[in-house]
C-alpha cells in the first residue's frame, strides 16, 4: 500500500510540473510582446458615499461618476461629484439587481450588466439598457430599462461550482455598436470575450478571443478615441490593469499590450475600470479591510 502511494505521489508531482511548465511557457510567449510594469495610482476620490460601499463598476458621464452596488444591492446608480457626492439617484424600475457587476455607455444609451456567476449556475444573464435621454437633472428620479437577455453558447453545465466556472462575468464595454464581456475564470485566470448586440432581444453567444490575464477580471472600459481597451482585475489580493492598444473589432487581445501591477494597494478591491479622456484611468475599489470605498487614478501620458 505504501509503494502505491508513493507511486501516486510521484505522479502526481509530474502532472502538476508539466501543468505548470506548460502554464509557464504560455506565459514567457505571451511576455514577449508584453510590457510589465509597476504603477502607483493616485487617489482620485478618497472615500465614496457609505451607501456606495460595494461599488462594482463607473463610468464618467454628464459630469458625474455614474456607479451601483453589486448583488443584492438596489436597484440603482448613482451620479457622484468630484468631491464624493451622490448628487442624482436614478432608479430602475423594471429590474432587480440579482448581481449587477459592471456598467457602460454609448452616445444614447447606459447599459448595465447583471451578469455575475460566481457559481456557474445561472441561465438568466442579462443587460439592462437606460435611454439617456430620459435622465434629468432631478436628484431622484424613476426610469424604465429594456433588457438584453443572454446564455453561453458553450456551457452545458449548469452544475454548482462555486468560484471555480469560467461562466462568471464582470467586465463590460460597448464598441462601435456592439457589447462586449469578458469573462471571469475562476480556476484558469483568463478571460474570454463575448460579443452581444445593442439590441432589445435574447442571445445565445460564442466565445470570440481568449487571454491568459493571470488575474480575475472585474472591470472594462475603451477609450473615447476607441484606440484602446483596459480591464481590471486582481490576482492573489494585488489589483491588475491590463492595456491594450490599438484594438480592432476582430482582435481586441493584440498589438501593443501592457500589464500594470498596482502594488501599492494590494488588498483593494478593484472592481470597475473607466477612461476620463484619453489618457486617464479611474479605478474603482469597494471597501475592504485595508482600503475606503474610493476612486484611483492613473495618468497613461506619464507612464
Amino acid at each position: 500500500m505504501k509503494k502505491i502511494l508513493f507511486i501516486l505521489s510521484l505522479l502526481l508531482i509530474f502532472y502538476s510540473c508539466k501543468t505548470q511548465n506548460k502554464k509557464t511557457q504560455q506565459t514567457v510567449k505571451n511576455l514577449a510582446s508584453i510590457t510589465v510594469l509597476k504603477i502607483k495610482p493616485n487617489s482620485f476620490i478618497p472615500k465614496l458615499p457609505d451607501k456606495t460601499n460595494e461599488s462594482s463598476g463607473i463610468i464618467y458621464f454628464d459630469h458625474l461618476f455614474w456607479t451601483f452596488n453589486d448583488s443584492g444591492g438596489k436597484n440603482e446608480i448613482y451620479g457622484i461629484n468630484s468631491k464624493g457626492e451622490i448628487v442624482r439617484t436614478v432608479e430602475i424600475k423594471n429590474a432587480k439587481n440579482i448581481d449587477w457587476e459592471d456598467i457602460a455607455q454609448d452616445k444614447k444609451h447606459i447599459y448595465i450588466g447583471d451578469f455575475g456567476n460566481n457559481n456557474g449556475v445561472r441561465n438568466n444573464q442579462k443587460i439592462y439598457v437606460v435611454k439617456k435621454k430620459k435622465l434629468d437633472e432631478s436628484k431622484k428620479q424613476k426610469v424604465d430599462a429594456s433588457e438584453i437577455r443572454f446564455s453561453y453558447k458553450n456551457q452545458e453545465d449548469f452544475h454548482f461550482k462555486p468560484k471555480t466556472t469560467p461562466f462568471d462575468c464582470e467586465a463590460l464595454t460597448e464598441f462601435k455598436g456592439n457589447l462586449y464581456l469578458f469573462t471571469k475564470d475562476w480556476t484558469n485566470e483568463t478571460t474570454t470575450v463575448y460579443k452581444v448586440s445593442e439590441k432589445k432581444g435574447e442571445y445565445s453567444l460564442a466565445p470570440r478571443e481568449k487571454f491568459d490575464v493571470g488575474c480575475l477580471v472585474t472591470g472594462a472600459d475603451i477609450s473615447p478615441d476607441k484606440q484602446k481597451l483596459a480591464l481590471v482585475g486582481h490576482h492573489d489580493y494585488k489589483p491588475v490593469v491590463w492595456l491594450f492598444s490599438d484594438i480592432s473589432e476582430e482582435n481586441f487581445l493584440s498589438g501593443k499590450i501592457t500589464c500594470m501591477e498596482l502594488d501599492n494597494i494590494y488588498d483593494a478591491q478593484t472592481e470597475g475600470i473607466c477612461f476620463k479622456g484619453n489618457d486617464t484611468l479611474l479605478i474603482s475599489c469597494e471597501r475592504t479591510s485595508a482600503f475606503d470605498q474610493q476612486i484611483f487614478y492613473i495618468d497613461l501620458t506619464k507612464q
